[in-house]
């Protein structure tokens, strides 16, 4: 895999040692699109452990999941940062390392040799529960080439994956205006799970905590100018996936099902394959949830069910970020141009006339 301009990782072929197979084209999920009609039903649902809420994004159903398969004797395979705050798939098969897979992740996650590794774990009769992108699972799937009965599979809702170098850009100036970076949280629900805060901590005790809305990163990437091309045109986002469950954000619940609605995080559950519904039924007896209408916990035009539109000054973006831009400075991209203003203020003054 090979960085780009902007920071993303592609394949490369070493063509030295290439044989002409043929079997990574054949095993790539965008030339190999596999289309399968696998949505079986929609549901609200949140952790009844409130302590276990409090450390996802949402509503801890992923946790609950995977709990089931750690006291299985399985192993689970999801992203977590390594030391240098850079985010790696890894595999865990104790309890206590589950904190690392918990909580949202607002980067690109370098699978390394976890493919290979999850073969080697069903071939030896594991159950193994893989959790990442519905890009990341349609991946996995084409290279094992086959069904595994023990093979568990959970897709993240995903609005889309900003640049590995904007976010490595922005850590090292937060480490050198509060010094070494000793946690990250892009979920923190100190204020409420719809109004969560960017918190990282320092080694010297300083807290930086931020509203999303505020924090310069989360505001990058939230207005779709960093994200990796193919976010733009994503071919994954339907409802019907590879994977057996899909996990996301239930926005909207506070009108849809305000009872459900605690400010505490809920998550929308979608079910794909009967061993998903056989997982998710596994997990009930801690959880509180309620089956929904698809269009209602998860409309149509939400970011996670359609591609994002690419951002007017995505160029420009990388182009200052390559020169060493701030973010503080890339910030200000994202106000319209003077003319769009001017535009703007000119038809507000005759409306009022």
């Amino acid at each position: 895999m090979k960085e780009d301009f902007e920071g993303f990782l592609y394949p490369n072929v070493n063509n030295a040692a290439c044989v002409s197979c043929g079997m990574c084209e054949k095993v790539c999920p965008i030339q190999n699109k596999e289309e399968k009609d696998s949505f079986l039903g929609a549901y609200a649902a949140y952790a009844n452990d409130i302590q276990l809420r409090e450390k996802s994004s949402s509503g801890g159903i992923f946790s609950l999941c995977a709990e089931r398969i750690l006291d299985m004797g399985g192993v689970v395979f999801g992203a977590a940062f390594d030391e240098d705050f850079i985010v790696h798939h890894i595999k865990i098969d104790k309890m206590e390392e589950l904190w690392k897979l918990q909580g949202s992740k607002y980067l690109q996650s370098c699978i390394g040799d976890t493919f290979k590794e999850t073969e080697q774990f069903l071939k030896q009769g594991r159950t193994v529960l893989f959790s990442g992108t519905c890009c990341q699972i349609e991946g996995l799937k084409h290279f094992l080439g086959r069904e595994y009965d023990n093979l568990l599979t959970i897709d993240v809702l995903c609005h889309g994956v900003p640049s590995p170098k904007l976010w490595k850009s922005y850590w090292d100036e937060k480490n050198r205006l509060y010094g070494k970076g000793l946690s990250v949280s892009f979920r923190n629900k100190e204020s409420g799970w719809k109004q969560y805060s960017v918190k990282f901590t320092f080694e010297n005790g300083v807290v930086y905590k931020e509203s999303f809305y505020t924090d310069s990163y989360m505001k990058l990437f939230l207005n779709n100018i960093c994200l990796r091309p193919s976010c733009h045109d994503c071919k994954f986002k339907s409802l019907n996936r590879l994977s057996d469950i899909s996990l996301g954000d239930s926005w909207g619940i506070e009108k849809y099902k305000p009872h459900m609605d605690d400010d505490k995080g809920t998550s929308v559950v979608l079910i794909h394959s009967e061993k998903g519904k056989k997982l998710f039924d596994l997990c009930k007896e801690k959880m509180t949830f309620e089956e929904a209408e698809i269009d209602k916990i998860l409309p149509p035009s939400a970011d996670s069910r359609k591609s994002v539109l690419m951002h007017p000054r995505r160029k420009k973006f990388f182009k200052l970020l390559n020169k060493g831009a701030a973010t503080e400075k890339l910030i200000l991209l994202l106000k319209p141009p003077m003319y769009v203003r001017v535009r703007r203020k000119i038809c507000s003054i005759l409306k009022k006339q």
